[in-house]
């Protein structure tokens, strides 16, 4: 006697999307419970660098100075109040926008041997040397189209001679001021 064999004719597995939901469900379930706890952590995190905050501030609020009475002052803490004042007013000049500006004007036949800034007056004086008097008419040309010098006068000039080899070499050396303004 042979005996049947059971089969199984409804092909939706009922087990197999069963088993898919489960772990889908899990897996959403763990997410929320990892993001629910990330929250938390941030949360406390945020509140701790709150915390932190308001103390730094606290500790930088400004501290009130009392005003002091120019009379109360000594002679010579006034000199050094004057000579703080002037350093301060050099610092707060544009050093590197001027420098710029005249390295831009420089040409291969003019050479500046030193600059001497007097913030205080705002005026520049340069010392240098050109290889002929159009090098030199032609620098100060250039300085004239900065929009910050003003009054470009060339102070003073000297032809100087010097024997090279076989030949005489000229240059001209010179002294130039200006008046040096921020434009606005």
């Amino acid at each position: 006697m042979r005996t049947a064999i059971k089969i199984q004719l409804d092909y939706a597995d009922q087990h197999h999307l069963w088993r898919l939901s489960n772990w889908l469900f899990g897996a959403t379930l763990l997410l929320a419970l990892l993001v629910g706890w990330k929250s938390v952590e941030m949360r406390d995190q945020r509140d701790a660098l709150q915390q932190e905050l308001s103390t730094r501030q606290a500790a930088a609020r400004p501290v009130e100075v009392q005003k002091i009475k120019p009379e109360a002052l000594s002679a010579g803490q006034k000199m050094q109040i004057k000579q703080a004042n002037l350093v301060l007013e050099q610092l707060g000049r544009p050093w590197p926008a001027m420098l710029g500006r005249l390295e831009q004007a420089i040409s291969v036949d003019v050479a500046i041997l030193s600059i001497r800034p007097d913030a205080g007056k705002g005026r520049l004086r340069l010392s240098g040397e050109a290889k002929d008097i159009p090098a030199l008419l032609a620098y100060i040309k250039r300085l004239e189209l900065i929009p910050e010098m003003r009054d470009v006068v060339l102070d003073k000039h000297e032809i100087i001679e010097e024997a090279q080899g076989t030949g005489v070499s000229r240059s001209v050396q010179f002294g130039i001021s200006a008046r040096w303004s921020q434009v606005s």
